[in-house]
C-alpha cells in the first residue's frame, strides 16, 4: 500500500445535490462552462472547505468557483455573486482586462 503524504482533514460532510465546481473558458463572445459535481466537502485543520469531486484535480486551481443549488456562485477566495450570469459577466471583464 502506498503512503499518502497529503495532509488529511478533520471531517467531511455531503454536498447538497446540484452543487458544482464551475470553470469558464472564453473565446471571443462565446463562453464554455465546465461543470464538475461536488459530492461532499472536506474540512481541513485550518477550517477551510475543499470540494470532493470525482476528478481529484478539479479544485487544484488557485481560485475555484462553486455553483450552489440556489444559483449563487462563490469562489475559494471569498468572493460571491448572486447568480451564474453575474459571475460570468465579472469573469468576462477579468478575462478582457488580462488580454
Amino acid at each position: 500500500m502506498q503512503k499518502s503524504y497529503r495532509e488529511s482533514g478533520i471531517g467531511m460532510f455531503d454536498a447538497h445535490p446540484g452543487t458544482y465546481l464551475v470553470s469558464a473558458y472564453f473565446d471571443d463572445n462565446q463562453v464554455d462552462l465546465i461543470y464538475t459535481n461536488v459530492l461532499g466537502w472536506q474540512v481541513g485543520k485550518d477550517r477551510r472547505l475543499t470540494p470532493i469531486t470525482l476528478d481529484p484535480r478539479a479544485a487544484d486551481e488557485d481560485v475555484w468557483f462553486v455553483l450552489h443549488p440556489d444559483g449563487r456562485v462563490e469562489s475559494s477566495d471569498a468572493r460571491s455573486w448572486t447568480d451564474k450570469d453575474a459571475w460570468i459577466a465579472d469573469e468576462r471583464r477579468t478575462h478582457r482586462a488580462a488580454a
